[in-house]
């Protein structure tokens, strides 16, 4: 009788449907299959508990909140606003293994992208699963809507005294609620502390090897919100000597003296060191989607059947660099790290705003080039349209629609190749494109080309050489101009992207962070490359700036944090530096250093398996990592990347 006396009490009514909705997310979660097929509860050992406990805690501790104040429909319409992000949350982080931060909202929640090519395809890769997740949100709505009418109603056919009777038990409820919620929000945290380890077998399995980390799933979207404001409003570091010098520490070594203004510190003079170009070269650009480092390097050991129209375009001459990492995962961090010239901004994927910011892409020192861009994909779709725009004026084209699925590399390069014609063959030009085909999960491709099957390093390979054979057009086009010996050939990756199981031997929550991507530079001009040569030293998206600033001619001050991979080589002991959500990771040649901003837990990683370190090298690292990052958050929130 008493359970029955609570259950007409809206708080605890409302808060039992909140919990029956969290326990049936986590079980679509779990039970789900993940577009790459990968085991969420193996990604997530250690945390599972983590997330659960504070994710019913979380209900728990906002119920008491509302119940105190005494508004129950306010509940209500809480819950549905948050179980509508926190449902976004885990089918974004389902098919993009990232966060639903302010900056993902901000990037893709454009009306464009519901209907983008590359959205469908992806959200096709498991259309049961978005299909129960998108009836969870019009159900929770439904919901939400019946109780605050037949709440109101029932308040209008009650009297005063019926009303302060019913409401007489809500301070205690408030108090059990708010006491109940916090202990389960603190039991995690003080298992962590004292080091909680090992497995029980129950009906199923439980580890208690407690891992913290804020973007993965272990907490729900209400812990997110909150960090996120915080940092939001922390984001201003003042910019001290010491935080300059963690700065250096991935910089040119000529960097420092040519700095014009300190407080400018990532700005620099034109650079003295010495140039290659004795002319400018006409550049081709190519942005190949996730075209992964560890897949194309199999090439230089013999099976060249993976692109082999790339590797004739690299046998005419050129630099092929086997160690080579992105800006990190999604496109925008790579499109800026490259266009820009310095890292994407910790937890923010781009400049907060690209009006209010002062920088340059290196597309726009090319003043006296004749400048266009194909792009098979829509650029809000990524985000970029504010570069597109900026650097190509209405000189840029998408291709279109394809009738045939899978087709668009093909419409693609016949856009490119059209505009290849257009080119002056008397003056210089900048052609950039895009490719899209090998966007996970890997399905960009005709059914009538190759078998798409469930794994998906087969399709991610069958996606690469139907992109490769469309690439193998333009580049026969290209070889029959008359200015093709003065022409230079740019191809890498816009980031790496996880296929399979090794992809994801980075320790969470840094996920797809291990950007080691593509890069080749190539030319027919013996001027430049006597042959192929085939880099060891570690190159990054931040160099290619300063080498097309070499191979258009252009001295000048700026803001590229990189080095001009023609005549310069970053130090042996020197890593590439990017950062992913919260974390940083350090590209060395022969093995790479990531962690948590935040944490004190540093991986070292070789081959892909990684382990905890503790060494003082490691350890110099991880601190200057984290003192750039407040570098670059505060010339960002500040507007002090480059002099007004």
């Amino acid at each position: 009788m008493m359970i029955k006396q609570l259950f007409k009490n809206p708080f605890i009514l409302i808060t039992s449907v909140a919990f029956l909705l969290q326990t049936v997310m986590l079980v679509l979660f779990y039970a789900l299959p993940d577009p790459l097929g990968l085991s969420m509860s193996e990604m997530f050992a250690g945390k599972t508990i983590w997330q659960i406990f504070m994710a019913y805690g979380a209900i728990l501790v906002m119920s008491s909140i509302f119940t105190f104040l005494k508004s129950p429909r306010a509940l209500a319409v809480f819950y549905v606003f948050y179980f509508f992000f926190a449902i976004a949350d885990y089918e974004v982080f389902r098919f993009n293994h990232q966060r639903l931060s302010y900056s993902f909202i901000r990037t893709y929640f454009h009306i464009s992208n519901i209907t983008d090519a590359t959205t469908v395809s992806t959200l096709g890769g498991d259309g049961f699963g978005t299909v129960l997740w998108v009836g969870l949100i019009f159900l929770i709505l439904a919901g939400g809507i019946a109780f605050c009418v037949t709440y109101s109603m029932r308040q209008k056919r009650m009297t005063m005294a019926q009303i302060a009777i019913a409401q007489k038990p809500n301070k205690r409820i408030a108090v059990t609620m708010l006491s109940s919620g916090l202990t389960l929000s603190l039991i995690p945290l003080l298992l962590f502390i004292i080091g909680a380890r090992g497995v029980t077998n129950f009906p199923f399995q439980i580890d208690w090897r407690f891992t913290l980390g804020k973007y993965t799933l272990t907490a729900p979207v209400l812990h997110i919100a909150g960090l996120e404001t915080f940092e939001f409003f922390r984001d201003g570091y003042s910019i001290t000597d010491e935080l300059i010098q963690d700065l250096d520490a991935f910089l040119p070594a000529d960097f420092a003296s040519a700095r014009s203004d300190k407080n400018y510190p990532g700005y620099r003079d034109a650079s003295q060191h010495e140039f290659k170009a004795t002319r400018p070269y006409n550049i081709v650009f190519i942005f190949g989607e996730s075209y992964k480092g560890r897949v194309l390097n199999q090439m230089l050991e013999g099976d060249t059947t993976i692109a082999p129209a790339l590797w004739k375009m690299a046998n005419v001459g050129g630099l092929w660099f086997k160690n080579a990492f992105s800006g990190s995962y999604p496109t925008v961090r790579g499109t800026t790290s490259t266009y820009l010239g310095f890292p994407s901004h910790p937890n923010r994927d781009v400049p907060a705003f690209y009006a209010s910011n002062h920088f340059k892409g290196f597309q726009e020192y090319l003043t006296n080039y004749h400048r266009a861009y194909m792009t098979v994909s829509n650029p809000v779709f990524d985000h970029t349209l504010p570069f597109v725009e900026r650097f190509y004026g209405d000189n840029w084209r998408v291709a279109e629609e394809p009738k045939i699925l899978g087709t668009s590399d093909s419409l693609g390069m016949d856009l490119a190749i059209e505009m290849l014609k257009t080119m002056p063959t008397d003056s210089a030009w900048f052609l950039a494109a895009n490719t899209i085909a090998t966007h996970i999960p890997f399905y960009g491709y005709p059914d009538s080309y190759a078998a798409k099957p469930e794994d998906a390093m087969v399709r991610f390979k069958n996606a690469l050489r139907y992109t490769d054979e469309q690439m193998g057009r333009f580049f026969e086009a290209l070889y029959e101009r008359p200015d093709f010996d003065r022409t230079v050939v740019v191809v890498l990756g816009d980031h790496d992207t996880p296929v399979d199981s090794i992809d994801y031997k980075v320790p969470q929550p840094l996920g797809v962070a291990a950007a080691q991507i593509f890069m080749g530079i190539f030319s027919a001009d013996t001027n430049l490359f006597k042959g192929l040569e085939i880099r060891e030293d570690v190159a990054s998206q931040l160099d290619i700036g300063p080498t097309i600033l070499d191979l258009a001619q252009v001295r000048a001050p700026n803001h590229f944090w990189g080095y001009d991979l023609l005549t310069e080589k970053r130090p042996a002991e020197q890593p590439a530096l990017f950062y992913t959500q919260n974390a940083y990771y350090l590209g060395f040649r022969d093995s790479v250093l990531t962690g948590g901003l935040e944490s004190d837990e540093v991986y070292k990683g070789k081959n892909g398996n990684f382990e905890l370190v503790s060494d003082s090298l490691s350890l110099y690292w991880k601190s200057r990592a984290v003192g750039t990052s407040k570098v670059v958050r505060s010339l960002l929130r500040n507007d002090n990347m480059l002099p007004h």
